[in-house]
């Protein structure tokens, strides 16, 4: 195991995984179809059993567990912005763990075989650059896969949450997927890499009963200005609850929101 903290730069959002899981795991039990996002990428990213990889935004860590667990016997890398999401990562055997910033990546020229990031790049400050620094870590022909959303993912839980921030006083901001999206980040990858190969993955989330619904509401309460620390955050999530539990009284269900993502590929150039 090793423990490689450095460039303490992080997102609120992060600070704690929870939120983080409850999404995964409302994503992972409540989708029409299955759906298994890290499938997803490995599908598209062929690696070799002893190549080196970065997940870029390596979140709880399962997707370089899954790799390892697997078979893969190549270097593994994690990093995040969130030291609770590298601590994580670092408890993965043989992976290396770093906290830092996808735009000033802390890996020398050349470093990896496959880099990966997985719904991560709405969070960062600068996506050009991140994209560059991507293409610059890794080495010639290598191979670059990164996820993001559908511009509008899940709109009636996220209407019921920025209605709800509002309500309360927060000021609620914009959503994660408005600027990078499965419509933007192809031509955005274009620039960088140069040909990009995109496969598109629809489906909604269905929920017969409010409880789920109310906790995957409350875990996304950070992208519209309710953070752990806002004074606004135990009525809002009295208020989700209230709307969610009240929308469930008045119709026989089930709860249908419509999501769906992108798995986005491309080679460095030589």
């Amino acid at each position: 195991m090793e423990r490689e903290l450095t460039v303490p730069v992080h997102s609120g959002e992060y600070l704690r995984l929870g939120p983080l899981q409850t999404r995964i795991k409302t994503h992972r039990r409540y989708s029409e179809h299955v759906d298994d996002v890290e499938a997803a990428v490995m599908a598209q990213l062929w690696l070799q059993p002893r190549e080196s990889l970065l997940d870029v935004g390596c979140g709880t860590g399962s997707f370089l567990a899954r790799l390892r667990d697997s078979g893969h016997s190549g270097p593994l890398s994690g990093l995040d912005s969130s030291p609770a999401a590298s601590l994580a990562c670092a408890e993965i055997r043989g992976v290396r763990a770093v906290v830092g910033d996808a735009v000033q990546l802390p890996f020398p020229n050349a470093e990896f075989d496959a880099v990966t990031a997985r719904h991560m790049l709405y969070h960062v400050s600068d996506v050009p650059a991140a994209l560059r620094e991507t293409s610059r870590v890794l080495r010639a022909g290598g191979r670059f896969v990164a996820v993001v959303n559908h511009a509008d993912v899940t709109p009636r839980i996220a209407s019921v949450v920025r209605e709800q921030a509002a309500r309360h006083g927060a000021t609620p901001s914009v959503s994660p997927n408005a600027e990078v999206n499965s419509a933007s980040l192809p031509a955005q990858m274009a620039e960088v890499f140069g040909p990009v190969d995109v496969v598109a993955h629809d489906n909604s989330l269905v929920f017969d009963t409010p409880e789920p619904v109310v906790a995957f509401g409350q875990a996304l309460m950070n992208f519209y200005g309710v953070g752990d620390d806002s004074p606004e955050q135990e009525a809002v999530a009295a208020g989700i609850e209230q709307a969610v539990r009240a929308w469930f009284a008045r119709n026989s269900g089930p709860w249908r929101d419509p999501k769906g993502y992108v798995v986005c590929t491309a080679r460095r150039r030589d």
